[in-house]
Order: structure tokens, then sequence, then C-alpha cells
């Protein structure tokens, strides 16, 4: 895929037109015409009307947390490119990868003031707006990636991000991306069952959820900054960690880790996020042309995931690590039993929960 550099770029610019309200209830601007030229005024017809005035072309910005050479980073410049090319360049997008403008939470401000234009980021981002998006982070919330695209796609699912949380930030969600299944690797231990982490220590995000599904998985979660996580492995500060396996390799933790535990605890979903502001702004036709492309390439990230996976998988082998397959049933039990031990009682979350479990119990491929 084409690779470009973005390194020492400003702020992304933003849309040429005027900024709406927050929320985009006023409906769309039109497209802003540059002036006739002298040409166009001189190069009338018989009947006297000015041949079409150009049409300013809309600059828009795309933010990316990962790396540039990331799948999401790649396939973001060719969903970029190919809107462009399909609105006939009436809208341009600048791709900055590697959270060049910022954390994840500023750029989602910059979504809610319209200068920014997207964002790839992930549901748990949106929390402070509805607390039960995060019910995608479950721990075996999905079976595979299809589901988890299909419950996007669901009323309930599409009430929460594109009404509750829409209505409260000003930022729609346009589309859910495969980011990996999550797997724990460890220290010294090979578990085959939650029964065999208990008591030992393993890092989570500093977030309630992401507590939740380290305990289900048995042991005791432990908040650990990224920055920090290497350091605390090496030093046993915590014995283990839960990520994706391009995850693992990007942040060579098989240095400090000797064993992967194929949990498969989660099917890690990011999410595509557009300002309203800026939504509104589009004709009818660019945002057919948007949501389309996305469309596209939903599979093409998902299969290029999933390669890098199964040879990331490899690499880990030939580095030395042991990689177990668990009873994964005992790991879902104990899962199910902790959220309704932690969450059942909120009836928000019993719910999401439910909605959740009864769009499963539903599906058919």
């Amino acid at each position: 895929m084409k690779k470009k550099s973005v390194w020492g770029i400003t702020m992304a610019v933003i849309l040429a037109a005027g900024s709406l309200s927050a929320c985009g209830g006023s409906g769309a601007s039109p497209a802003t015409q540059a002036p006739q030229s002298k040409e166009n005024q001189d190069n009338q017809g018989e009947s006297g009307d000015p041949a079409p005035a150009a049409v300013e072309a809309k600059e828009l910005s795309w933010y990316v947390g990962e790396p540039e050479t990331h799948a999401w980073s790649q396939v973001s410049y060719d969903i970029a490119k190919e809107i462009e090319e399909k609105t006939g360049g009436s809208i341009t997008i600048k791709v900055y990868p590697g959270a060049t403008l910022g954390t994840q939470a500023e750029a989602l401000d910059m979504l809610r003031t319209g200068s920014l234009a997207f964002e790839i980021s992930g549901p748990s981002i949106l929390a402070s707006f509805c607390d039960q998006v995060q019910v995608y982070s479950l721990p075996y919330a999905f079976d595979d990636a299809e589901q988890a695209y299909a419950y996007f796609a669901s009323d309930g699912s599409q009430k929460m991000y594109n009404e509750t949380i829409l209505n409260a930030s000003g930022v729609r969600t346009l589309d859910v991306w495969y980011y990996g299944d999550r797997n724990l690797t460890l220290t010294g231990k090979e578990p085959s069952a939650p029964s065999d982490l208990s008591g030992l220590s393993v890092r989570c995000m500093d977030t309630p959820i992401s507590k939740t599904v380290v305990a289900a998985l048995g042991a005791n979660p432990v908040p650990i900054n990224m920055s920090e996580l290497y350091l605390s492995l090496q030093t046993g500060v915590v014995v283990g960690q839960e990520n994706p396996v391009p995850t693992i390799i990007a942040q060579k933790f098989f240095e400090v880790q000797d064993v992967l535990v194929l949990t498969k605890h989660s099917v890690h979903m990011g999410t595509v996020h557009v300002s309203e502001q800026i939504w509104e702004s589009l004709t009818d036709e660019e945002r057919n042309v948007v949501t389309e492309v996305l469309a596209k390439y939903r599979p093409i990230i998902e299969e290029q995931i999933r390669k890098e996976s199964e040879e990331g998988l490899e690499y880990l082998k030939e580095k030395g690590m042991k990689v177990i397959e668990p009873d994964l049933e005992a790991f879902k039990e104990n899962a199910a039993k902790v959220i309704d031990e932690t969450l059942g009682g909120d009836p928000a979350w019993a719910a999401a929960i439910e909605d959740l479990n009864t769009f499963k119990a539903n599906w058919k491929k």
C-alpha cells in the first residue's frame, strides 16, 4: 500500500465552509464557489448564462492513533485516495497516523468542534457520553468479527451510537473495524483454565471495563500505562498482559514474556467517527461515497489484520514463546459470572447486555 510521510505536519486543516452549530441540526452548508473569472465572463454562451464555476474542495483531516506501518493507517491512505477520486475532487483527505495530532481524547474534542473530520479509535472513547458503549469491550462479547459487524448495524447499537451518543457529543460513528483478537501473555505460567490464574497480577488499562476483563480471565487486574508496561513485565511488577498478536510483537513483549495463551477473550473492534458538523456540511452524494468506500475496505482491513496475526503467531513461536490453547468454555463461563456480578445490578448495563445477548441468540451468518 502507498505510504506517505506526515512527520512535522502541524494541525489538520478544517473545512473551508463556515462551521455549523454542534449536533448539525441546521442541515448541510452549500458548496463554496470560486469567484467567476474574467475568462468565464468572456465565454458565456449565446443564452448569456455564465460557464459553471469551480467548486472549492472540502479539505478534511483523518486521525489514526496507530503507527504509520499499522494496517489501519495504511488502508486509511487508500480510503482517502478513493474518496477523492469518487467525489471528483470535491473532498480531499489528509491522513495523520501515529497520533501526530494528539491523544485520542484530544482528537475527540477536535471532532466535537469540527476542527477534525475523522478519527479511528475504539468504542470506549465515547464512554463519557454512554458508559454502555463499552459492551463491545466485554470479554467474549462476540464470537467473531462478522458477528460484531452485524451487531453494529442492529437497531439497538445504532440507537446507542447515532442517537444517544451523537446527540450528546456531536460525533457520529460510521463503521467498526477489526483490530485483532486479544490474548494473554505470561511469564513462567501455563494456565489451562481461569482457576490457574487466581492471584496472579495481570496488567489492565485504568478503566472499570478493562479491570472486569482481566478479572474475568481469573487474574488480579493491575492498572499500568502502556508506556510503562514493558519494564513492569521485565521487573515482575505484573506477570502478564493481554493484547492482539500484532501489538505483542510491536511492543516486543516476547522479550519479557515466554507464554502466549490463546484465550481469544476479545474480538477487538475499532470505530470510525466523523464530526457531525462536517458530516452535515457534505452533500448526500458525498456522504454516500464515504460510506460506500468504508464498506469496501472493511473486509480488506480484516484480511490484513488476520494475515499479520497468523504470521505474527509463527514469529512469536520462533522467538521462543510457548503457545497454549486453553479450555475456552471455562473462560467463557467465568467471564459470564464476573460480568453478571460486576454489572448485572446496574439497570442500564443489564439492558445493554440483554440487548447484545438477544442479538447473538438470534443471529445467523
